[in-house]
């Protein structure tokens, strides 16, 4: 039930970038149109452009996170032996989650402290300073989770017999 849960919530997590990416391409699209035919200005189009862009970023950031899919480099790892290896990755998980914990309460305390509002839409920054923490929120807990499934020896699964 819980793994069932965490799939449809990382299908969620890859939907909002896909659907910032796409809204970002039609709005770019129908401006290039509209400008090029002098049909129309939106001067709102770069309030959402900054709001779309920074949710696509940080909740892309935040999918491939969880997917273990971001760029790395797996040399190092691989020349090591399985004990040595373990001892790396628990180093790295320990390294991300003190840049998780302060990217959280940073982008938490920017989050906070914006009262600036949008010129055209009048929308609070906020709303676009949110993508921080929420998103180092989600990638702290995975990476919470990888550590304790690294340092505590995993048990053998038993298959049920009837």
């Amino acid at each position: 039930m819980l793994s069932k849960l965490e799939y449809r919530f990382g299908q969620v997590l890859r939907a909002v970038p896909i659907f910032c990416l796409s809204a970002l391409f039609v709005l770019l699209f129908i401006n290039v149109v509209a400008r090029s035919f002098s049909l129309a200005s939106f001067p709102w189009f770069d309030e959402v452009v900054q709001g779309l862009f920074a949710w696509m970023v940080f909740a892309g950031a935040a999918a491939l996170w969880r997917d273990k899919d971001h760029f790395q480099v797996d040399w190092l790892s691989v020349a090591l032996n399985p004990v040595g290896r373990r001892l790396l990755l628990i180093l790295i998980a320990l390294l991300s989650i003190c840049f998780l914990m302060a990217m959280t309460w940073y982008g938490l305390s920017l989050t906070r402290s914006a009262r600036a509002m949008t010129p055209i839409l009048q929308l609070p920054t906020s709303l676009f300073y949110a993508a921080i923490p929420i998103s180092g929120a989600i990638m702290l807990a995975y990476s919470l989770a990888e550590l304790v499934c690294l340092v505590l020896p995993q048990k053998p699964q038993q298959e049920l017999t009837t």
